[in-house]
């Protein structure tokens, strides 16, 4: 007589022998599971067999719960001072994470202090408000209650005391491209990237700014092709994003297809 065969969570076949006949002369005993070695399953089988285990899975009290955990969104009103503003990035305090931000175009400036559930707009002080409208707010960085901000035209300012007041930092007229990333590296700490690829560092809250690029890229003028009417056509790109590896090198990508790495002399490729 044949056993009952069922499947293990193993996928190997398990054969209990249900009402197999014992040899004559020999003493019988209680039946014990075998494990079997599970023939190759064919096209068909395989996908029925897929089909009925995610069926399965699917109605396990196991599924639902974790269905039930699974994070749920919900939209969140903004007190927007604009019509539909673009926003930029959103930021949030890792001393206090309850504490964030939202930057964007059209000087908008967003904080919460209820972990997002809530937001105000905010201004700030040293910026008249006629003026700061025209700013395009594009990157933030928090750490431990150190804040730094970067927009355009270019523009950086920076908090000491979680974003209850911030200092507008001079940026040089000769900085070559526009501020693009910066990243907050601890107390006066910071470095900032800019569109051209110029890398800088500050250990006193931006004060003085190091170079760590000694050449730059002009990644405005990064094609020119002939018009055939005028002579020559310009084709202008910019850098689209610049990466930082956890060893401080980086890697940057222009709207024209092109790759820059920061390069030290000695470095293999």
């Amino acid at each position: 007589m044949l056993g009952l065969i069922s499947l293990t969570s193993s996928g190997a076949l398990l054969a209990d022998p249900v009402a197999l006949p014992s040899c004559r002369g020999a003493t019988r005993s209680p039946p014990s599971p075998v494990l079997l070695a599970a023939p190759a399953p064919n096209r068909r089988d395989a996908l029925a067999g897929a089909a009925l285990a995610g069926a399965s899975l699917a109605a396990t009290p196991t599924s639902a719960q974790a269905a039930a955990k699974a994070p749920t969104w919900a939209p969140v009103q903004l007190p927007l001072a604009t019509e539909a503003p673009i926003l930029f990035d959103i930021e949030f305090d890792e001393a206090n994470p309850k504490n964030g931000f939202i930057v964007g175009n059209k000087g908008t400036f967003l904080q919460t202090t209820d972990g997002g559930s809530s937001w105000q707009a905010k201004s700030f002080a040293n910026l008249d408000p006629d003026e700061e409208i025209n700013y395009r707010f594009t990157k933030m960085s928090f750490r431990d209650g150190e804040g730094w901000i970067i927009g355009k035209p270019a523009i950086l300012l920076h908090t000491r005391d979680s974003g209850a007041s911030w200092e507008r930092v001079p940026l040089s007229p000769k900085l070559p491209g526009d501020p693009y990333n910066v990243v907050a590296l601890g107390p006066g700490k910071a470095e900032m990237s800019t569109s051209a690829g110029a890398i800088y560092t500050t250990d006193n809250s931006g004060r003085n700014w190091k170079a760590q690029v000694r050449e730059t890229i002009d990644a405005t003028l990064n094609r020119v092709s002939s018009s055939g009417v005028q002579g020559a056509s310009y084709f202008s790109g910019s850098i689209n994003d610049i990466q930082r590896d956890a060893d401080g090198s980086y890697l940057a990508v222009s709207s024209r297809g092109n790759f820059y790495l920061t390069y030290r002399p000695g470095d293999e490729f």
